[in-house]
């Protein structure tokens, strides 16, 4: 029967031959004591007994009887001793650490919160109102800027500029050599409308994306951009009791078979009439322009702003009392003005 061999931790212990010659050592030599590591081909005075790799150490051991993976691999870092990689990999949580559920737990939370506003923002505001409210604030914060460099630096803003009046008059010299004052006091008014005529660009743009989206596919898609360049309330209006009257298109009078591009339900007295009475108009352009100025005068002189005050006139002619279809024209009609005209 063979006999084990004794595993023995050479960093910490040794021979009675090498004990004697190591107290002869510090005799002979008080101070001067060195370790020298032979391996791989190469001499070593200063080194780390742990990290040479060539044995198990007793902290080693210790980790191998709690099933703990020891990392053996040399020169896998730069200058840093692996013993700490070690201890860092076996502090790390675990799967089943208290602390990292805990954690785990507490982000969903926190992804969960963000993506509920996330839908409670879209519900309450388009894409299209979310730019233009982006928009507005910009505009606003420019003109708080340009409201403190006039109010605190004056016209002299740039470094080379020299203030010349108090008064925010500056002087300039003509080209027949006089001087002149400009006035300025109209500059921030001139300002105003100009962003104003940005943002009326703007809403124009952005309403005729919201009216292709609406109605795409339809007849009166092709009437989009002259909607669009009405009042947004017109704009609204138009759609609303064309979706009602005609199906945005789908529904129409004609003329010798040919669309009268009425889709309001529109009996305005013309040269060209259509069936059932209808205006027949020359392009979609003459239809929404002469629909949008009926609609128009309807809203600003008379007051009626919504489908429920509209329903009158442009349904029964004077008053749709006892008319059973006035309340199903209002609910139709308001559907699609709501979406057009919301605040």
């Amino acid at each position: 029967m063979l006999k084990q061999k004794k595993q023995k931790f050479i960093d910490i212990t040794c021979s009675a031959s090498q004990l004697r010659k190591a107290e002869l050592n510090k005799i002979l030599s008080p101070g001067k004591l060195n370790s020298t590591l032979f391996s791989g081909g190469r001499k070593m005075d200063k080194f780390f007994t742990e990290d040479s790799k060539l044995y198990i150490t007793p902290s080693e051991s210790a980790k191998l009887r709690k099933g703990i993976r020891l990392d053996r691999k040399t020169k896998k870092w730069d200058s840093l001793s692996s013993r700490i990689v070690n201890d860092f990999v076996y502090r790390k949580p675990s799967q089943a650490s208290i602390l990292l559920d805990i954690l785990e737990r507490r982000y969903e939370m926190l992804n969960e919160s963000f993506a509920q506003a996330s839908e409670s923002i879209e519900s309450h505001f388009s894409l299209v109102r979310l730019w233009n409210l982006s928009i507005v604030g910009s505009v606003l914060f420019g003109m708080v800027m340009m409201t403190f460099v006039y109010r605190y630096l004056g016209q002299g803003a740039a470094a080379n500029q020299l203030q010349v009046s108090a008064n925010a008059q500056q002087m300039q010299i003509g080209t027949d050599g006089k001087v002149s004052a400009t006035d300025t006091s109209r500059d921030g008014e001139e300002f105003t409308r100009q962003v104003l005529e940005i943002e009326r660009a703007n809403d124009k743009k952005y309403l005729e994306q919201e009216i292709r989206e609406m109605v795409k596919g339809y007849p009166i898609e092709k009437m989009a951009p002259y909607i669009a360049q009405q009042d947004r309330t017109v704009a609204a209006f138009i759609i609303g009791i064309a979706k009602k009257e005609s199906a945005w298109g789908q529904r129409v009078p004609t003329l010798n078979g040919q669309d009268c591009y009425n889709y309001w339900g529109y009996r305005g007295q013309r040269k060209l009439m259509g069936t059932g009475g209808h205006t027949c108009f020359n392009s979609p352009k003459d239809a929404v322009d002469t629909v949008a100025k009926r609609i128009s005068t309807l809203v600003e002189e008379h007051g009626k702003d919504t489908p429920a005050k509209m329903v009158n006139t442009w349904k029964c002619g004077t008053s749709c009392e006892g008319d059973a279809g006035a309340p199903k024209w209002i609910s139709d009609v308001t559907m699609y003005f709501d979406k057009l005209n919301s605040d």
